[in-house]
């Protein structure tokens, strides 16, 4: 017997395997990504990621969170950061380099949030064929200890035909707009029923519409901003800043009081300008803001102003605008605020506090104080009358009069829209799946010695209306067989008696003929 197949000459490279063992394992990209996609569609990795989430949520919730106005301000951001010390003592700077302070656009909760988008649409992508074949495919056939072990079951004896039964059965469901599957493959007459099919696809839309969320919040945290303390001098054009092109100014402002002096109403009469041109207007009240190219401006509080005349030593004016005195010492004796000079150093301007008197500021003066950046003892300080101009640090400085001021919220959130969106989903998919649950069940209809046995039986979680609808059927078909037998019967007996009648007749006739 001969051999056609040459042996392989054996490898005599040291380093390469000889038995294939060791071979490494290419894999392809698609594999890669397989892998990848098997991972997150995993419950638990799913269930890590929402805790996660939940966690760093929490934390953003326990921590003062910094304004987003201010993360672009290094100056800004120290003074949160000394006010925060008072409050945090040395984990200040560690809880600020982690993110906690501006948790929910930190990196880690991007992150986080990200990789449990990705695992929520694994999941979805990898149930979408189940629920899709449920619906257009659903399985017909089941075995015989199917009807002995599921979770809603029924069983009667009907006396009458199997195929008589069979049909009660499957009009009494059509009756009720259910669908119905009918196959002979199997012991006796089968039939598949079920209604709400499209109701799982609920569990898709609300899957998709949290991803819509997220998105949507990962957009405003991203490209929109929120200045919680935007004050406008009455009569002082300001710009909004935040890389837009808006100017505002509050045209006038009304204050109104109830007999106890808490404020009833106030409203300004605020203007914007883009590049100069008018292009919105409106009183903007609490709860009617102004809104102009997605940029929302909400009336927050008010209060008084100091118009200050600020000039350099060379004579030029570097600032004539307001300084809203919009905070208040823990006295209650004095309010204050603040603005940055040119040079770099922070500009404390002061007052006295409404009824308050021995404070060292007479009415028709400010007091002023000059930092040196943003923290320390003050370097100098002064006294301003009214319309006198002063030297200090510089500077000459010249208190022109008391005007009022409105402060705002001013934000712009590009991702609202998307976040209704997936608000308008969530609803859908949630009434989808509570409303329209998918109900199914299965009939057999098999012919016995006793008569014709029926069968219903369905494997879906029981529920008070499901149960009940399923028990009422059973009754119902039950019920519909036992007087369709019945009139089965009496057409049996009608029939039965018309041919007695007859047999009677042909008897009297036949005696009649023999008599005669």
């Amino acid at each position: 017997m001969s051999n056609d197949t040459e042996p392989r000459a054996p490898r005599t490279d040291g380093a390469a395997p000889v038995d294939g063992l060791d071979d490494q394992a290419a894999l392809s990209p698609g594999q890669v990504l397989m892998q990848v996609y098997a991972f997150f569609y995993k419950k638990s990795v799913g269930l890590v990621l929402l805790l996660l989430t939940g966690l760093l949520s929490l934390l953003g919730v326990l921590f003062a969170q910094m304004p987003s106005d201010l993360k672009n301000d290094p100056q800004a951001t120290a003074r949160w950061l000394e006010q925060a010390r008072q409050v945090y003592g040395g984990w200040t700077d560690v809880l600020h380099k982690a993110g906690v302070f501006h948790m929910f656009s930190s990196v880690p909760f991007l992150i986080v949030m990200g990789l449990l988008a990705v695992s929520i649409i694994a999941c979805t992508v990898h149930r979408l064929p189940i629920i899709w074949r449920a619906a257009r495919h659903p399985r017909i056939r089941v075995t015989t200890r199917f009807f002995d072990r599921a979770r809603l079951r029924s069983r009667f004896t009907a006396p009458i035909g199997a195929e008589k039964a069979f049909e009660i059965v499957c009009a009494d469901a059509r009756r009720h707009r259910m669908r119905v599957i009918t196959h002979d493959r199997g012991p006796g007459r089968n039939a598949y029923i079920d209604r709400f099919r499209w109701g799982p696809f609920g569990t898709v839309l609300a899957h998709t519409a949290f991803v819509i969320i997220m998105a949507g919040f990962v957009v405003s945290s991203l490209t929109g901003f929120r200045d919680q303390q935007f004050t406008l001098t009455v009569g002082y054009p300001k710009e909004v800043g935040h890389g837009t092109t808006l100017t505002a100014e509050a045209k006038g402002f009304q204050d109104t009081y109830y007999d106890d002096g808490s404020p009833k109403d106030y409203v300004a009469d605020l203007v914007v300008y883009d590049d100069g041109r008018q292009v919105a207007g409106r009183q903007v009240r609490v709860n009617s803001p102004l809104s102009y190219d997605g940029v929302m401006f909400h009336q927050a509080y008010f209060g008084v102003a100091a118009v200050l005349s600020i000039t350099d030593s060379s004579g030029t004016e570097v600032f004539h605008d307001g300084v809203a005195l919009e905070r208040t010492t823990k006295d209650k004796k004095l309010i204050y605020g603040r603005t940055t000079l040119p040079d770099g150093n922070t500009l404390f301007v002061v007052g006295s506090a409404s009824g308050q008197t021995d404070t060292g500021i007479e009415p028709g003066q400010v007091g002023i104080e000059i930092y040196e950046g943003d923290a320390g003892d003050p370097i100098d300080r002064t006294t301003l009358d009214t319309g006198v101009p002063t030297s200090l640090g510089g500077y000459t400085f010249t208190f022109e009069r008391e005007q009022q001021f409105t402060g705002m919220t001013v934000r712009r959130d590009p991702g609202t829209g998307i976040v209704w969106l997936g608000f308008l989903l969530l609803f859908v998919g949630t009434c989808m799946t509570m409303l329209a649950r998918h109900r199914r069940m299965w009939v057999r209809v098999t012919r016995t010695d006793d008569g014709t046995l029926v069968q219903m039986a369905s494997p879906d979680r029981q529920d008070s209306g499901f149960t009940r609808f399923f028990t009422d059927m059973a009754v119902r078909v039950s019920s519909d067989m036992s007087a369709a037998a019945g009139e089965a019967r009496g057409g049996d007996d009608a029939g039965e008696n018309e041919r007695s009648d007859e047999r009677d007749t042909a008897r009297t006739h036949e005696r009649n003929t023999a008599d005669d």
